[in-house]
């Protein structure tokens, strides 16, 4: 009788190729003198049959139409008639084992299990890609980060501090993106007055204020860089999702409180588009739905860039009349992204939105890079901090991962990879589109997608209501109190 292996869920295999092995050389040649024998033509009449394997007499075998006679059941009883068959198995897939990276906090990076990233990173061909930038319009970067300085992009056009614009795209010693925040060459992460949080004693509402004599370095873009694309294998802290991609830094919200406007920020987005930025990660937001920003976004989407965008951290509907934007904006090139916690739970402060807001991705007690000290120069730190902030760039950093290993992808064939490959989680079936958490292992094995995807319904008329100035992440004022630093 033959043996026949049914192919199992791992490893994994190509659809509808076998090898055959034939119990003597007789069997075999009788295949190789261009002989189909009666149990291919049953199985399919226009198979392909390569004979290079005549060492070990076997053969491989093609199935012109894998889904319909590629079953395995099929197989064994086809091949069962011949008794010059020893046995057949899949042709299985494999790839390099590349060693586990040595960076000093690995273990800490729980997210990277939970998404499946260490299998992603043994599929992943190496790459040499620097053309792949990534834009982080945020609170400035440390850009001189012991773990982020040789992945930050760097303008070479531009001839560094003769005050000139070498380039003439209207911003004076650009080497390192722009600071539109202060409107100046740094986009770097500044040290500035504690942020002291309260309410507003008028009007309720959420009160930022400096405190007069403590002082804190903004973090939280250098957080969001550190998870796209800190170095990794250097044996130095964490790893980012993606390797040898860029980080553009764009400086769009600044001061104490992490704040910024909607003109900033489009003009970070209109430098992160002129630059080559093919992806935007965008760790903020309000509930301001502005009809300027969502045609700026169906322009950026259809000029081919990917944004990704944090849901919101109010625990709130975002299909509902607060919606934190841009996340909820209908620009076909948006992911929108919501926060889980380790057992795959939507975290508590969590926006969500079975229409608006795409997937979920880990959110809570993520560990990356920060500045810290309170010297005019920071030193090289990590924290774990919670929010959506700290999902979506979990997501950016699995997009630019794809897009490093195969850069013809248009933006919504990157966010079609992603979406469909999801894990489903039954605890998110009614809070996000996708019903499931990012799963970067099969992202990157995705090779039929639909890249079209349904627009979102008409957003709500514009709203003049206020929300706190979480730019889809923590607040800034609970870096310190909520998080744990290494």
């Amino acid at each position: 009788m033959t043996k026949v292996l049914k192919t199992p869920q791992e490893p994994e295999a190509v659809a509808g190729e076998f090898l055959i092995s034939f119990k003597d050389k007789s069997g075999f040649n009788s295949l190789s003198q261009d002989k189909k024998p009666q149990w291919l033509q049953t199985l399919d009449k226009d198979a392909t049959v390569d004979t290079s394997l005549s060492l070990f007499n076997i053969a491989h075998v093609k199935l012109s139409n894998p889904t319909a006679s590629g079953n395995w059941e099929n197989l064994a009883n086809t091949l069962a008639q011949d008794p010059t068959i020893e046995s057949v198995e899949p042709n299985y897939i494999h790839y390099i084992l590349n060693d586990r990276p040595n960076d000093t906090h690995l273990d800490q990076l729980w997210y990277l299990q939970q998404t499946s990233a260490f299998k992603a990173w043994e599929k992943a061909r190496p790459t040499t890609k620097d053309d792949i930038i990534v834009a982080v319009l945020d609170t400035g970067i440390q850009y001189d980060h012991e773990d982020l300085a040789g992945n930050i992009w760097r303008n070479d056009k531009e001839i560094p501090n003769n005050r000139k614009d070498d380039d003439d795209n209207g911003y004076v010693d650009d080497v390192v993106g722009w600071n539109f925040y202060d409107n100046n060459k740094f986009a770097y992460s500044y040290l500035n007055p504690y942020p002291v949080a309260g309410t507003d004693p008028n009007t309720g509402r959420f009160l930022c204020t400096a405190h007069p004599t403590r002082k804190l370095y903004e973090m939280h873009g250098t957080h969001v860089a550190g998870t796209i694309a800190a170095v990794k294998n250097n044996a130095t802290g964490i790893a980012g999702i993606a390797e040898r991609v860029k980080i553009m830094p764009l400086k769009v919200m600044g001061g104490p409180c992490g704040q910024g406007t909607s003109a900033g920020i489009m003009l970070g987005l209109q430098y992160a588009a002129d630059h080559g930025a093919k992806i935007v990660n965008l760790s903020l937001g309000s509930i301001a739905n502005s009809p300027l920003e969502k045609r700026m976004y169906k322009a950026l989407s259809d000029r081919g860039i990917l944004i990704v965008a944090s849901a919101g951290n109010n625990a709130f509907d975002n299909d509902d009349f607060l919606a934190n934007y841009p996340a909820s904006y209908p620009a076909e090139g948006i992911i929108s992204v919501a926060a889980t916690k380790q057992d795959d739970n939507l975290a508590r402060f969590s926006n969500f939105g079975k229409v608006n807001v795409d997937l979920a991705a880990p959110g809570v007690e993520i560990l990356s890079t920060i500045p810290d000290g309170t010297n005019e120069t920071p030193t090289n730190s990590y924290a774990a901090f919670s929010g959506t902030s700290m999902s979506a760039p979990i997501v950016a950093g699995a997009a630019a991962l794809l897009l490093a290993q195969d850069p013809s992808l248009t933006n919504l064939q990157l966010k079609a990879k992603l979406l469909q490959s999801v894990d489903k989680v039954p605890a998110l079936a009614d809070k996000v589109a996708t019903g499931g958490r990012l799963n970067i292992d099969k992202a990157l094995s995705q090779h039929h997608v639909v890249a079209k995807q349904p627009e979102r319904p008409s957003q709500p008329s514009p709203t003049t209501r206020s929300a706190p100035a979480d730019f889809g992440g923590i607040l800034v004022f609970d870096h310190r109190e909520k998080t744990q630093k290494w």
